[in-house]
């Protein structure tokens, strides 16, 4: 079976959290899409300058932006960069804060093309 054909996020999932509205779900993914390089950035600071706590904090917010859109592989994994970071260690954390990053871009390319 073929990756390709997992959809990256759960739309009918989604449209539940946003209690059935399809204007505010295209609103909020026209706003991932225009954020998703400054998210990406904020995350790459806070690793470039082992700034834990930053990192954490970036890391909280993509998990929690992920999860509106019900992107759970990505959500997991900047669920798991948050608790590494809150941690203080950041000992893997360039693997984690690649693979989410990689994850924002790859919703952010879905959404472009919707």
């Amino acid at each position: 079976m073929s990756g390709s054909k997992v959809p990256v996020f759960d739309k009918a999932e989604a449209l539940v959290r946003l209690g059935g509205d399809e204007s505010l779900f295209a609103d909020l993914t026209q706003l991932f899409v225009i954020e998703s390089a400054a998210y990406c950035g904020a995350l790459e600071v806070a690793l470039s300058s082992a700034d834990a706590a930053a990192l954490q904090r970036e890391a909280h917010s993509v998990k929690s932006m992920l999860a509106t859109f019900s992107y759970e592989e990505g959500r997991e994994l900047a669920m798991q960069l948050e608790n590494l970071a809150a941690t203080g260690k950041l000992d893997g954390a360039d693997r984690l804060t690649a693979q989410v990053v990689s994850a924002i871009k790859r919703l952010a390319a879905v959404f472009e093309k919707t």
